[in-house]
């Protein structure tokens, strides 16, 4: 006996699935094409710009070097400017300079009696003009690494020698490296993963930032540069991210923060993290590896929600589907039993 499937039943399962799935595909969509925001907001020049805004100089003690500085006058009016010389260091993790105005440094150390002085000049609006900077390195300086800022201030020249407080002041800083025996000692103290701020080894989704916290106990700035390499569960290689592509000095006595930020638009699994980096005059090496999971929970949430959904729903559809063939074959075989008894 052949039994023909009613059309409706395959049409209602048909719907259902479709209807139950659709939503499914969107969530999965939605969560793979995440938004990045960016922000390319630049605050405007002040004052003026000094260029360049950073000097490395490798010198030896006794000698004397010269450096070009631009200083740029980008307000409205003509300023008269005023040189000085202060030591600086480094204010916090992020690198950023702070400049001592009164300060203890012994002079072996200082770099504030090293720079000439420079005369004072005038700059009309938006006139540039190019100093020539002369640094002699005192005999007695120690080996290693020496930090100042050379700073240019600017005022009203119609207000000059009135008491009236400057309108602009920048600088150009300056790192002496002096020639001798030093030492390179680059810790790399913290190397985790994190995402919104918060350190874990468990994400929901991307994207994951690399903190590296960098601890410089020598007696000279360094530089690290190198990368992380990021790979998934099969050993596969799905980004290669650059440390310290700004190339920023981590100062003696020192801690500096870097990230590395890791994007993708979809991913998940166990994940390891290579880093390799290089510092100093002869190489030396750092090499660390961290591992983490992303699991994107809430949609195997929604995903195992929508499964269960669909084979209560199929199962429902079936049962009913079978009780329909049930009854039709015994209304069949009803009809046959009375035809053979006439």
């Amino acid at each position: 006996m052949t039994v023909s499937v009613p059309m409706k039943y395959l049409l209602i399962i048909s719907a259902l699935i479709f209807s139950t799935v659709t939503p499914l595909l969107a969530l999965v969509s939605s969560a793979a094409a995440a938004p990045t925001n960016t922000d390319n907001s630049a605050s405007a020049a002040q004052g003026m710009q000094i260029s360049p805004a950073l000097v490395e100089l490798n010198g030896e003690a006794g000698k004397s070097y010269s450096i070009q500085l631009k200083v740029l006058n980008v307000t409205a009016s003509d300023l008269l400017f005023h040189s000085s010389v202060n030591d600086f260091s480094a204010k916090d993790e992020t690198g950023t300079p702070s400049v001592a105005f009164d300060t203890a440094v012994p002079s072996t150390a200082s770099i504030r009696q090293w720079v000439d002085g420079i005369p004072d000049f005038s700059l009309r609006t938006h006139q540039s003009k190019t100093i020539d900077a002369v640094v002699t390195i005192p005999g007695n300086a120690e080996p290693g690494g020496h930090y100042g800022v050379i700073r240019f201030s600017g005022r009203d020249p119609t207000l000059s020698g009135k008491g009236v407080a400057q309108t602009a002041s920048a600088g150009t800083l300056v790192l002496v490296r002096v020639a001798g025996v030093v030492k390179e000692n680059l810790d790399l103290i913290t190397f985790q993963a994190s995402k919104n701020g918060k350190t874990s080894a468990f994400f929901e989704d991307g994207p994951i930032t690399f903190v590296q916290r960098y601890q410089n106990t020598g007696s000279v700035h360094v530089k690290p540069i190198g990368q992380i390499e990021v790979r998934d569960s099969f050993g596969n290689k799905v980004a290669t991210l650059p440390v310290n592509s700004a190339k920023g000095n981590v100062l003696p006595l020192s801690i500096r923060r870097f990230e590395s930020t890791f994007s993708k638009d979809w991913f998940f699994g166990h994940y390891t993290a290579d880093i390799s980096v290089a510092y100093g005059s002869t190489g030396q090496a750092i090499v660390q590896t961290i591992s983490f999971w992303v699991i994107p929970y809430k949609l195997l949430l929604a995903a195992l929600f929508v499964l269960i959904t669909i084979i209560y729903i199929f199962r429902t559809l079936l049962k009913r589907y079978n009780s329909y063939i049930i009854k039709q074959a015994r209304k069949s075989n009803a009809k046959t039993t009375k035809k053979n008894k006439k």
